[in-house]
């Protein structure tokens, strides 16, 4: 409430000065709302905002949108950046500042645009008048540290917090007793807008394999990627949050399929296999009996009875009364087969690398899969998805950790892999593989 209060009354005062003159009480109405905005959220001492990625962080924290303020802060998304401005500094002297020099930073912000360099000018401007108390920060391309840090932290703790959460959901199933998805909608709701926001930090959260807990990351991992896709697709909001709960619960039906089926390292018999066939339909059951409205119900419980239903409707359960899967089911398919593929099972000798799994895949486009959306799927995952182990033309071996670009995911961010002198490797630079050499423009490092 403090930041938007901060932003409105900053994009109040910048205005009023536009169409008032000095003098004008308005004016004085409007600097003595954005200086007590500035004392409350700052308590009086040092005050940063900064934009980046298309939001505003205050102190580090990330200004949440709220309906009201949402066309506001939208103009003031532009306002940064038509002035090259990373954001603003207020040095504790602010308190200081005289009704004259408020309204001359607002002026001076203001006219900025008009010029070639409008940082550095209005750095020359403030400077001559004697204004000290506010710092211009340019726009930079390294993400500031403390939100790199923040961004991490918020999303390593959303999705423990999630893991968690599904594996109490599934506790209280398996004890017949009453689950509510009041804590999961949360988590769902805060998933979506990381997704939006730090699509390749989330999908990177999804290479973390806890196989003590293997049902309740798979899960979590299962929720994340097809959000992933959603998104990727141009699904709402609401839809996404719903298609993080039946992710989340798509294998709820497992907590009937007893745990010496569920961990045998050897192939199932027949018998065996026809249990672990049922857990879709059970889930479903599950899904139905959770706290929860039956709308909410009836939109989640779709996917998990599809999800190990193939695109030509083989697969199981078997069924004799629909001719084609929902979307959700077929989003669920994907990632539920991709997570389990780079996962390592008792019943194989080794997890398949993410690029492994993708081939596979690929194979059975328009048998197992929505060609259309495993296509977009790969893409989205990238040529070396996060967690690929990469062997380099100079002979340096690297792990795929991002990728700078949506939109071109073919030249990824790899951590260099140094020998740590124990028949190991150690975190070493991390390097784009895009780089190029200055003299001749060719790429520095290839993929063997």
């Amino acid at each position: 409430m403090l930041g938007g209060r901060f932003i409105r009354t900053f994009h109040h005062m910048i205005n009023t000065v536009i169409i008032h003159q000095d003098n004008n009480q308005l004016i004085k109405e409007s600097v003595q709302q954005f200086a007590k905005a500035l004392v409350e959220i700052s308590g009086g001492m040092e005050l940063e905002i900064l934009l980046w990625r298309g939001r505003f962080f205050i102190q580090g924290e990330k200004l949440h949108y709220r309906r009201e303020s949402f066309s506001l802060i939208n103009e003031m998304l532009e306002y940064f950046p038509e002035r090259g401005l990373q954001g603003l500094r207020f040095l504790p002297t602010f308190k200081q500042g005289s009704l004259k020099e408020f309204i001359l930073f607002s002026r001076l912000i203001n006219d900025s645009v008009t010029q070639n360099d409008p940082p550095s000018w209005l750095e020359e401007k403030l400077k001559a008048i004697g204004i000290q108390w506010v710092e211009i920060l340019r726009e930079m391309d390294e993400v500031p540290p403390d939100i790199e840090i923040r961004r991490k932290e918020q999303a390593r703790q959303t999705y423990l917090h999630t893991m968690v959460t599904v594996k109490e959901v599934a506790q209280k199933v398996s004890q017949q007793s009453v689950a509510g998805i009041r804590k999961a909608r949360r988590l769902a709701q805060t998933m979506v807008d990381l997704v939006v926001e730090e699509e390749s930090l989330m999908l990177g959260l999804t290479t973390i394999r806890d196989y003590d807990d293997y049902t309740y990351t798979h899960s979590v991992n299962v929720a994340l990627l097809a959000m992933a896709l959603g998104k990727r697709i141009g699904l709402s909001q609401i839809l996404l949050e719903q298609l993080g709960i039946c992710g989340m619960f798509h294998d709820l039906g497992k907590v009937e399929v007893p745990k010496e089926i569920l961990l045998k390292p050897d192939m199932l018999d027949t018998g065996e296999w026809d249990q672990m066939r049922q857990h879709p339909v059970v889930g479903v059951h599950r899904v139905l009996r959770l706290h929860a409205s039956r709308e909410m119900k009836s939109r989640v419980a779709l996917g998990p009875f599809e999800h190990h239903l193939n695109y030509n409707l083989t697969g199981y359960p078997r069924i004799h009364f629909v001719d084609k899967l929902t979307l959700f089911g077929k989003i669920l398919r994907i990632a539920d087969t991709y997570d389990a593929l780079t996962s390592e099972r008792k019943y194989r000798p080794r997890a398949f690398s993410p690029d492994e799994a993708l081939r596979l895949m690929w194979n059975k486009a328009g048998e197992d899969y929505d060609p259309l959306l495993l296509k977009v799927f790969i893409n989205m995952v990238g040529l070396y998805p996060v967690g690929t182990i990469l062997k380099l033309d100079t002979g340096e071996m690297g792990l795929v950790v991002d990728y700078p670009s949506e939109d071109e995911r073919v030249r990824p961010e790899v951590m260099l892999l140094e020998d740590d002198g124990e028949g190991g490797f150690k975190s070493g630079n991390t390097v784009s593989l895009a780089e190029r050499d200055q003299k001749t423009g060719s790429f520095l490092r290839n993929v063997l």
